[in-house]
């Protein structure tokens, strides 16, 4: 078997939606870590990592008293800095604690850093307005993806895929056939295609009644280690910006394990926002395109874990992929070598001493 790439740590990934954390404790692995969210009697978002840190029991099985987690197998109890203040009905106060996440909460996102806390910069985040803005309106979700979450990153990083995957719905042929341009730097992944004069696909002509020909652009941006959002523009051919209908597609690309991964989508439009069939609609078309990139996924998945000797083949469309793909390859790299050159040194074993003359060494 092919193992998969080390993860990126140090990056916001999105961890929930803001509707998805209440007082009630919500289990959710991120990053090969069982992470237990909640709100404190605040309102704010907590993320502590879900083992008890006396018997590793979930403290997610457990109860909120006021802003403490008492664990449901012996008791333990569990402050939002992780800290133990107690056993509840023992005298015992043990010196003992489990990790506390950083934790952002935006535009109705919950974001997590799971990595070195001391580099965790909320200004690093994504800029996801239009989530909030009252000209735009969207619809959101989320399903699993039994695949590494480099195949997510490289399946959106080279929509080409669209033509043959997804014909029937957001796909044709001058998807394709239109080349795109690449740019990128040490976080961050972008890419334009823009189409001029093309066949409307279906999901445009039944999402906003528009006629062929049009025009179809194409900006994608992949915010390392685990976010992509793709600003799209229709319009009939010849017309100028700002005019036209404009999308946005968030994608949260956060590594459940290894070979598993949560994909988080926000599908944001500039137009139609009070029209709740539209919304409903648009919703029920992502979520069939998504079954279709998971199901190609996750046969991709199983052909790439068990090949380990395959030299891949690439062309001129896969440019953004390739790059996505070595800058994750470069940051875990740079952690590895961090937690490396950070590890306590190995004591030397003193050297044998040597033998007396004429007495054999052991």
């Amino acid at each position: 078997m092919v193992a998969p790439p080390r993860l990126v740590l140090d990056g916001w990934y999105l961890a929930a939606f803001s509707d998805e954390v209440g007082r009630t404790l919500l289990q959710r692995w991120i990053c090969n870590r069982p992470v237990v969210f909640y709100r404190l009697s605040d309102g704010s978002v907590n993320a502590l990592e879900d083992r008890c840190p006396h018997r590793r029991y979930p403290l997610s099985l457990g109860r909120l008293d006021g802003d403490v987690i008492e664990c449901n197998y012996h008791g333990y109890r569990i402050a939002d800095d992780g800290v133990c203040v107690g056993v509840a009905e023992q005298p015992d106060q043990p010196k003992a604690s489990t990790v506390r996440f950083p934790l952002v909460e935006r535009d109705g996102l919950v974001w997590i850093w799971p990595g070195d806390p001391a580099k965790a910069d909320p200004a690093d985040i994504p800029d996801t307005w239009w989530l909030s803005d009252p000209g735009w309106t969207h619809v959101q979700g989320s399903v699993g993806l039994k695949a590494r979450q480099i195949l997510l990153v490289e399946n959106l990083l080279d929509l080409t895929h669209e033509t043959f995957l997804h014909p029937g719905s957001i796909g044709n042929a001058a998807v394709a056939a239109t080349p795109i341009d690449v740019t990128s730097d040490t976080r961050s992944v972008s890419f334009t295609r823009h189409m001029i004069g093309i066949e409307a696909p279906p999901f445009y002509q039944k999402s906003m009644g528009l006629t062929s020909p049009i025009d179809r652009w194409q900006d994608g941006d992949f915010y390392a280690p685990g976010v992509f959002v793709l600003n799209i523009r229709l319009a009939p051919t010849g017309t100028e910006e700002p005019d036209g209908f404009h999308m946005k597609v968030l994608y949260g690309m956060t590594p459940a394990t290894d070979t598993t991964t949560h994909d988080f989508f926000c599908l944001g439009r500039d137009y139609k926002v009070e029209d709740e069939e539209l919304s409903a609609f648009q919703l029920q078309q992502q979520l069939a395109v998504m079954k279709e990139d998971i199901d190609a996924l996750e046969v991709q998945e199983l052909m790439v874990a068990t090949d380990p000797g395959m030299i891949e083949s690439s062309i001129r469309s896969d440019v953004a992929g390739v790059r996505g793909r070595r800058l994750l390859d470069k940051m875990a790299k740079r952690e590895a070598a961090a937690e490396a050159a950070a590890a306590p040194a190995r004591p030397q074993r003193p050297a044998a001493a040597a033998a007396p003359a004429g007495v054999a060494a052991p």
